[in-house]
């Protein structure tokens, strides 16, 4: 076989293995709140204690991230742990613990978010911090990893409210 045909075949096979990957990733990039539920609902005057209350009522305590799931089986839940391995490393020297809860337990909550993966950071003193996504982009790894920002805004000692991140698309899936 002649070294132009192996380029020729080795290009070919390359191409289709990427285009595979692109259409199995084009399946899970979606919007973080499509329907603007989120976003709706943080628009309205005391959602920050609303949801705070919510997440306590939950179990969940001061100085807390919480990660986000759902009971669906959800491959870009998996392309988090990476994140959440990073936050909760990033906190940790602050105090923070790490919460899992299952939207599917609490349908409050789940009338908020209704896309996963996601987390919230509660402060020591109660205060939501931020809520939203680990990451955006392709597989939640070829966009902005958010982890850095998220940490920034918690550990911040000037408090101008919380952070709500409904503005990202990446691998989300449906709660």
């Amino acid at each position: 076989m002649s070294t132009r045909l192996t380029v020729v075949l080795v290009g070919i096979w390359a191409t289709a293995i990427l285009v595979a990957l692109l259409m199995a990733n084009t399946s899970q990039m979606q919007d973080f709140d499509p329907d603007a539920v989120l976003a709706q609902a943080a628009s309205q005057q005391h959602f920050d204690e609303t949801f705070t209350g919510m997440l306590q009522e939950a179990g969940v305590e001061n100085g807390s991230i919480v990660h986000f799931t759902a009971s669906t089986r959800c491959f870009c839940n998996e392309l988090s742990e990476s994140h959440q391995r990073e936050i909760t490393d990033s906190l940790a020297d602050e105090g923070y613990g790490f919460n899992t809860l299952s939207l599917d337990d609490y349908p409050a909550v789940s009338k908020v978010i209704n896309h996963f993966p996601a987390l919230a950071v509660i402060d020591k003193s109660g205060q939501l911090r931020y809520l939203g996504p680990y990451a955006t982009g392709f597989g939640c790894f070829t966009g902005n990893n958010l982890v850095e920002d998220i940490a920034r805004i918690t550990t911040n000692e000037t408090f101008f409210g919380a952070t709500i991140n409904t503005e990202a698309r990446g691998c989300f899936c449906n709660a």
